[in-house]
């Protein structure tokens, strides 16, 4: 594989930012087996969480060598605390995820596959609710949505919050992502990530696949059930959607398990 960071200016954001980027290569070297010979490379837009940056996958987990034998590339943006979402008091970063970096990354990478099909998004914790949000949003762009243990996405923090955590924090982080302090009264808003699930299935007819997973042991657990819930109270699955659970807290153990199930589920062919 081949790694990069890439230093960009976005005009959405109104600043530079990285992302870091895994490139599929037919020759890895010793140990690593190739893939890469597609004419065009699937992608894997892969979210950080809340405390995290763009490093944090490379960091945590083998991810590069879990995708060196399936082709594909992998694309790690950094979204600060902003829950990828369009900022009442700060960057537009749904706009950037979106949209803006999908082109920028299509022009700087010639083999990058646009097709709805070649495209995933996954993300643990915020990042599972980030690749929620822009995935149902946009459901032309991705063939599946991978959340692993989602928990601060509106209006469901009030189900695990005040066990962990300084609550003053949050309430501020709210304000400055959402414009209240409370996101559960965001209940039946555009926010409303149960809306979301809903509406999209009402409104297309094609879906991405949503891949769902959550420890056990997680205090955001009750968070999962209600998505779970929701989902599984649409008429005839059309989202294709799985949940899977399994020992675990809110760690890294869980997640590099984890997104090496869901990678199982894609069909990509290597070379």
């Amino acid at each position: 594989m081949a790694l990069l960071q890439v230093n960009l200016n976005s005009n959405v954001l109104h600043m530079d930012t990285k992302i870091w980027v895994i490139m599929p290569q037919k020759m890895q070297g010793i140990g690593l087996p190739g893939g890469g010979g597609q004419e065009q490379f699937p992608v894997l837009w892969l979210l950080h969480g809340r405390s995290d940056d763009c490093t944090i996958w490379l960091r945590r987990t083998s991810i590069e060598r879990y995708v060196a034998p399936l082709g594909l590339m992998v694309i790690m943006p950094e979204v600060s605390y902003s829950r990828y979402l369009n900022m009442v008091h700060g960057p537009k970063y749904y706009d950037y995820i979106s949209k803006e970096l999908p082109e920028l990354c299509g022009r700087l990478f010639p083999k990058m596959s646009r097709k709805r099909e070649d495209n995933y998004i996954a993300g643990l914790s915020m990042g599972g609710g980030g690749a929620m949000w822009v995935g149902l949003h946009n459901p032309d762009q991705y063939g599946a949505i991978c959340m692993l243990s989602t928990g601060g996405v509106a209006p469901l923090e009030g189900l695990w919050r005040g066990k962990g955590g300084s609550d003053q924090v949050y309430k501020k982080c709210n304000e400055d992502i959402y414009g209240v302090s409370d996101s559960d009264k965001l209940q039946g808003t555009e926010y409303d990530i149960l809306k979301l699930i809903r509406d999209t299935a009402k409104g297309h007819s094609v879906l991405p696949r949503v891949y769902h997973a959550m420890g056990t042991e997680d205090v955001r657990y009750p968070v999962a059930m209600k998505i779970k819930e929701t989902f599984e109270q649409i008429p005839g699955n059309p989202y294709g959607y799985e949940y899977h659970e399994g020992p675990g807290k809110h760690e890294w153990i869980f997640w590099d398990q984890w997104i090496q199930r869901f990678l199982d589920t894609l069909p990509l062919k290597g070379e």
